[in-house]
């Protein structure tokens, strides 16, 4: 028998970790002196020693490596082959992993710079608010739920950002950022600032056939005459604000939408259910506003 200081120097480690080992029932002394305490090893416990430092530095857990010293090297070649197998498995994860870390830091970078920096622009406009009858002095609390608003709209529904459509010229520009710098282009007229259906039709979109009209207003000529009378809905579903305008309206701005949404937004703890905000022209040189509600 040697002593553990003694085999310690034949495998090539310290004292410490032959004791880490005895504590995890790993590898236990062949004989423990009961007078003394000292710990004694055979020999032959040299090649236990060699089988659990691979075994651990291969990534084998403690209970993993207890099943797998009785065997030989058979049952351990076999074992270091599932672990390979493994670890290129957990390799290709940490691939796939770093790729769409890229590509989200991409589409956060998207999403910063377009849609919220747009959502910014536009609340930055007086006549909008002056449209709303807003006292400036709110401005400050009214974007602060804006923006917590719009994160959360944001998280749910990214994939439909990509589903936006906006006319021009007869052609249609599908996706939030490209229809964002079209607008930002400053070549659009009035009229052409139209979200239309992706089969290019000018009617209101989305918006299903048992959806019940809550309140409409017609014949305005100030959104700020009828907007606190507006009911907010506190129950659950789905809201359609749907706008025809006159190209003379204030309230004829690609901003309009985004105001609807902080409007109602900030007049509730809690926005349940979506908000779609449709604006076509008026056909009759009139302004109308038709609020439709669908419950969850």
């Amino acid at each position: 028998m040697i002593t553990i200081q003694g085999f310690a120097k034949l495998c090539g480690c310290n004292t410490q970790t032959l004791r880490y080992y005895d504590r995890i029932g790993l590898l236990t002394p062949a004989k423990v002196d009961e007078w003394t305490g000292y710990r004694y090893y055979e020999e032959e416990q040299a090649l236990l020693f060699v089988k659990i430092k691979n075994l651990q530095q291969a990534d084998f857990s403690i209970e993993e490596i207890k099943a797998l010293l009785p065997g030989d090297d058979d049952l351990l070649a076999a074992a270091f082959e599932r672990k390979i197998e493994e670890q290129q498995q957990k390799l290709e994860r940490i691939r796939e992993i770093q790729r769409s870390y890229l590509k989200e830091t991409m589409d956060m970078q998207k999403l910063v710079s377009t849609i919220i920096g747009f959502m910014e622009e536009q609340l930055n406009s007086p006549t909008l608010w002056e449209e709303f009858g807003i006292d400036m002095g709110r401005k400050a609390e009214i974007t602060a739920k804006a923006h917590a608003m719009l994160a959360d709209m944001l998280a749910k529904n990214r994939e439909a950002l990509e589903t936006v459509t906006l006319t021009m010229d007869d052609q249609a520009v599908t996706g939030a950022e490209n229809v964002i710098r079209a607008i930002r282009d400053g070549n659009l007229d009035a009229a052409d600032r139209i979200l239309v259906n992706p089969d290019g039709t000018e009617e209101p979109n989305g918006i299903p056939e048992d959806a019940e009209v809550v309140f409409e207003r017609h014949g305005w000529s100030h959104i700020s005459e009828w907007i606190r009378e507006m009911p907010l809905l506190k129950e659950a579903g789905e809201r359609y604000c749907v706008f025809e305008q006159t190209a003379e309206s204030a309230a004829n701005t690609v901003g309009l939408p985004m105001m609807m949404l902080v409007m109602m937004a900030s007049e509730m703890d809690e926005l349940k259910g979506g908000v779609t905000c449709n604006t076509t022209p008026s056909k009759d040189g009139r302004n109308h506003f038709t609020l439709l509600f669908k419950k969850a």
